[in-house]
């Protein structure tokens, strides 16, 4: 059902609710019946406020909504163009390669193939102010600035975007409060993301043309990303992992290895092993939600402290009384990339933090 259907339906709701009323009847029957169409008519007013085609229209107009599984197999921009009906195919796909367009949080191109279900938020380029971030004076770990980035080393326990549950207490709050001028850009200038336990390097935009050329990078996989993890058992020394992801069908806050799933890869070497774990550099050519994660986690080598994709650890019981680590141990140790404006290749890298390091010595001891 298009909007326009569903405005012409509900309109048709509220005027075929009206039942003649004769001049006989008593007048508590035409006090009620009155009541009774204003109550329709009032619900019906706040479906279609509220409903807009199941997009949420947040305060700065964000559009936000999921993708139909009648969409699935098409294109990201042709998918947009044909659910939401408000703008063209020309100015979706240039809203796509602005980075004003994510699908289940990514940036990704205009030819990429939906499966259906995918959570789609748009910023549309009339609307720069976007959904409004509290300034909050959150200590963060700047490791780089110039006038058209900045690279930013997140912290554990910290989520980056505000979401239900964390509304004032994200990297984009503490971002937002130290640098005005990210409360213009879409997601505080934000180009990617890291989960929340998960700590290290992310690269944040100044303004609208850094942003653009950035997300353009990310998309077209020009941005060089390396992480290092510890993960349960013995693992060759090097080895790609070439498994498309999707939603987990019986959790959706799962993602998992499935032969429907989107193109997915991440390439591994081992830097150090131990008794009962290794150590791995790992290399992103793809950036799907929880990807190293739920690598490992097929590999049958899931990350140590990982306690939502674990269901393959066989070693986790010959450890588990040497160690207790509270989170996920992957770090996002380096970045590379074109820098937008000095057109010359940067390179930024994070050591691991303290706790990853008393992992290390923890399994050494093992």
């Amino acid at each position: 059902m298009t909007a326009k259907s569903y405005f012409e339906s509900t309109s048709v709701l509220i005027f075929s609710s009206s039942v003649p009323v004769s001049n006989q009847e008593h007048p508590d029957m035409i006090k009620s019946k009155t009541i009774e169409k204003v109550i329709l008519f009032i619900i019906a007013l706040f479906i279609i406020i509220n409903y807009k085609y199941k997009m949420k229209d947040t305060k700065a107009n964000v559009i936000e909504y999921i993708i139909h599984e009648e969409c699935k197999g098409l294109r990201v921009d042709l998918a947009i163009t044909k659910e939401i009906q408000l703008y063209s195919r020309s100015i979706i796909q240039r809203w796509i390669r602005d980075g004003r367009v994510f699908v289940d949080g990514s940036i990704v191109k205009p030819s990429e193939i939906l499966l259906g279900g995918e959570n789609i938020l748009i910023y549309p380029e009339n609307t720069i102010s976007r959904d409004f971030i509290e300034p909050k004076d959150i200590k963060i770990d700047i490791l780089y600035e110039d006038n058209d980035l900045i690279i930013v080393n997140k912290n554990k326990d910290m989520v980056v975007h505000p979401a239900a549950g964390h509304i004032d207490d994200t990297l984009a709050n503490a971002l937002v409060y130290r640098y005005e001028e990210l409360s213009s850009l879409p997601r505080a200038g934000l180009i990617h993301r890291l989960d929340k336990d998960t700590t290290g390097i992310l690269i944040v935009a100044r303004n609208i043309e850094s942003y653009t050329k950035l997300v353009n990078l990310l998309s077209n996989r020009l941005i060089r990303r390396n992480y290092i993890g510890f993960v349960h058992g013995k693992v060759e020394n090097e080895g790609i992992i070439d498994q498309p992801i999707n939603r987990d069908k019986f959790n959706r806050k799962r993602m998992s290895v499935t032969s429907n799933g989107k193109e997915s890869r991440t390439d591994y070497k081992v830097i150090d092993s131990y008794p009962y774990a290794t150590k791995l550099l790992f290399t992103l050519h793809t950036g799907r939600t929880h990807q190293i994660r739920v690598h490992c986690e097929f590999l049958g080598n899931p990350i140590i402290g990982d306690k939502q994709y674990n269901r393959r650890d066989s070693n986790k019981k010959k450890i588990q009384s040497n160690l207790d680590f509270p989170r996920q141990a992957l770090h996002a140790y380096l970045v590379s990339f074109m820098h937008p404006s000095k057109k010359t290749l940067v390179k930024f890298e994070c050591p691991i933090p303290k706790d990853m390091e008393s992992l290390e010595r923890m399994l050494n001891e093992v």
